[in-house]
């Protein structure tokens, strides 16, 4: 600032730029802790449906030995 004369329109200038730069840089910040916050929301819901993907993912393959043991004894029994 310039004394009694007040700010001048350079001073103005420069202050509007400090704060356009420090909002740009608070909605990075921002826009940061919604991805970061999504992707934790992700890896719970995904923490939470594992054990149940591999409790099918057994059955499924209980099933199919189950499936080849009858196959292989029709053709092998009588």
């Amino acid at each position: 600032m310039t004394g009694s004369a007040g700010p001048t329109t350079t001073d103005l200038q420069e202050q509007l730029a400090r704060i356009e730069r420090m909002n740009a840089e608070t909605r990075k910040f921002v826009e940061e802790g919604l991805k970061l916050s999504a992707e934790a929301r992700k890896l719970a819901r995904d923490a939470t449906i594992a054990p149940y993907t591999a409790i099918f993912a057994a059955f499924t393959a209980g099933a199919a030995v189950v499936g080849a043991v009858v196959t292989l004894v029709k053709i092998l029994g009588p």
